[in-house]
């Protein structure tokens, strides 16, 4: 069960990262990875790099998850349960950031 909601989970950041892509301002090269807390761009990453970071992190911390709790399958079931439904939220409101970011600089 738990292998299906990873694979939902990734397909859904998959998603989220194409519509990102196609979709958060299309003519900007460069887009925001980071904020200050006074709300201005620390820096920005290429465009390809911005939208798929957030799902190699995810599929990154999977594999670790998967080579320190081989033994434990109740704990790492536990872990990729949680980094399932953390991963996609967070992508989600780092792109919903970088298009009011993009927006509101025009």
């Amino acid at each position: 069960m738990i292998y299906v909601v990873l694979a939902l989970s990734i397909g859904i950041m998959a998603s989220i990262s194409i519509w990102a892509y196609r979709n958060v301002a299309p003519q900007a090269d460069r887009l925001p990875m980071q904020w200050s807390a006074r709300g201005e761009i620390n820096w920005r990453a290429p465009r390809i790099v911005a939208v798929a970071a957030s799902p190699l992190l995810m599929i990154s911390l999977i594999v670790i998850i998967f080579i320190f709790s081989r033994h434990d399958h109740a704990e790492r079931n536990m872990a990729l349960l949680w980094v399932s439904f953390i991963g996609p939220a967070l992508q989600a409101l780092h792109m919903a950031l970088v298009a009011r970011t993009v927006e509101n600089e025009e």
